[in-house]
């Protein structure tokens, strides 16, 4: 018995010593995979962007803490008028990210290498953003490292809203769940309610700004207000990354919206729906090569447009030959201006910077003969119209032929470029009521039809209209007749 109950102490003691042995390698292995990702993400982010990086090591748990800022953006060349108090300087925004890392082999609840909860808090806020945030709580990024190597990985949003008394963004909880293993990454993301709620209209704004153009005083008034509503999100997710390119790699992925919501309430009344689809259902593949890739995106689903109930709305579009290499060089020029230039600037030269970038990469991707295309579909009232554009590079213009003609009408002798629409004629009369003009009648339906046939925009086909449009070889053709090309097209 005695020697029993030394073999059992003698187990459980090196069960302890195995278990403690494994907890402190887990340890060492996440607090080298810590350091590891907070390298590249300096690299990534650049220097000046890291400011705090603190890691305290211990036997079954450890405590990390990054801080990332960005410094306000100022106004160069303003300076304050005589007798004036400067500006108050503005604070730098920070992004404090506490970290609990659990070892393993029993990490928390998980069998794993490591399991790790992490949390956000912002700094150094104005008084105006902290009462916006006022109703938010930050996520929290739960990652769990597997001994295999994989990851995964839950971004938890609980219910909030952000406002200013005017706009405000409201939401119920959200979670995405991500799987990373080498290069594929897998995942779902489930969001029940996000409604951005009081904007105001675009036609108040630009009457108020034309009338303080003017140099007229307009007193603050009430303006009209427009909801933007989503209900049932829920998506998902499997691709494989391409090494140098990021977000973009072969795969699929799905998305399923059960309502979305446009409405507009003006100052007087009541509020109007401008937009009341439901059951979205959309995907999107993508597929590569060793040099190009490309993407097929299909949506559909079903609802109300304006005073419209359509049976079914959707389209399907496709970008095919894209070069990866170009790709990879605009990503790489961007992320490398963020970097020495910093957040600020680089949004500030964004515009003349990334059309730098695409303009030393368009022999590139004109090379890969890239096209694309978008077909719109439309079923109301038992009638389906249809309407498809695209372009297409058949054949990259020379060197020589560039310094001839130039860049954009050599490219065109190359490129298709095609419009065709097919409008059932019993549309037009519900569309013209739609647009204000309940009075149209069908003589001026049929007064419609006959102009647009007679001068040769469109075509009678049974009980539709068509028009079709192609521009090939510099040549450009309206229903199957020549028409001379816009003067911008060849400058």
């Amino acid at each position: 018995m005695g020697n029993k109950k030394i073999a059992v102490a003698s187990g459980v003691a090196l069960a302890i010593a195995a278990y403690g042995g494994a907890t402190w390698y887990a340890g060492q292995k996440a607090q080298a995979s810590y350091a590891q990702a907070v390298a590249e993400l300096r690299a990534f982010l650049g220097e000046q962007t890291v400011v705090a990086d603190e890691y305290h090591k211990g036997f079954f748990s450890s405590q990390a803490k990054l801080v990332l800022q960005w410094s306000a953006p100022t106004e160069e060349g303003l300076q304050p008028v005589a007798g004036d108090a400067p500006p108050p300087a503005l604070q730098p925004v920070r992004l404090v990210v506490d970290t609990t890392v659990r070892h393993g082999p029993l990490a928390g609840s998980h069998l794993a290498a490591a399991s790790a909860q992490s949390r956000f808090a912002l700094e150094g806020l104005d008084d105006n953003s902290r009462q916006a945030l006022a109703k938010a709580t930050a996520p929290t990024l739960t990652t769990v490292h597997r001994f295999t190597g994989s990851h995964e990985l839950r971004l938890l949003l609980p219910s909030g809203e952000i406002g200013d008394g005017e706009v405000t963004l409201r939401w119920q909880e959200m979670v995405l769940d991500t799987s990373v293993s080498g290069n594929r990454v897998q995942g779902t993301w489930r969001w029940p309610e996000l409604a951005l709620l009081g904007l105001s209209s675009r036609d108040d704004e630009d009457a108020e700004e034309s009338d303080e153009d003017d140099g007229d005083e307009v007193a603050a008034g009430p303006v009209a207000r427009t909801s933007l509503t989503f209900q049932g999100i829920d998506s998902s997710f499997d691709s494989t990354a391409i090494d140098g390119l990021w977000g973009l790699g072969p795969g699929k992925a799905s998305l399923r919206v059960a309502r979305m919501g446009l409405s507009r309430t003006p100052v007087e009344g009541e509020a109007q729906t401008l937009l009341d689809l439901k059951d979205l259902a959309g995907s999107s593949v993508v597929e590569a090569d060793q040099a190009t890739l490309g993407m097929t995106t299909e949506f559909k689903g079903a609802g109300r447009i304006g005073p419209l109930d359509f049976e079914s709305v959707g389209y399907v579009q496709k970008l095919q030959r894209l070069d990866i290499e170009a790709l990879r060089n605009i990503q790489r020029a961007l992320v490398d201006g963020y970097r020495k230039d910093g957040l600020a600037k680089a949004m500030e030269g964004l515009d003349g910077q990334g059309a730098d970038v695409l303009a030393q990469n368009a022999p590139r991707l004109v090379a890969a003969l890239p096209a694309y295309s978008m077909k719109l579909q439309a079923t109301f009232q038992g009638q389906t119209g249809e309407l498809d554009y695209g372009a297409e590079v058949r054949s990259a213009p020379a060197a020589e032929q560039i310094a001839a003609t130039g860049w954009m009408p050599a490219l065109l002798q190359g490129t298709l470029l095609h419009a065709n629409a097919r409008l059932p004629k019993a549309w037009l009369a519900p569309l013209l009521q739609a647009t204000g003009k309940p009075e149209a009648t069908a003589d001026d339906v049929e007064g419609m039809v006959g102009m647009a046939h007679a001068s040769g925009y469109a075509r009678l086909e049974g009980e539709h209209l068509t028009s079709a449009l192609k521009i090939e070889g510099g040549q450009m053709t309206l229903n199957g007749k020549p028409m001379a090309l816009p003067m911008a097209a060849l400058q």
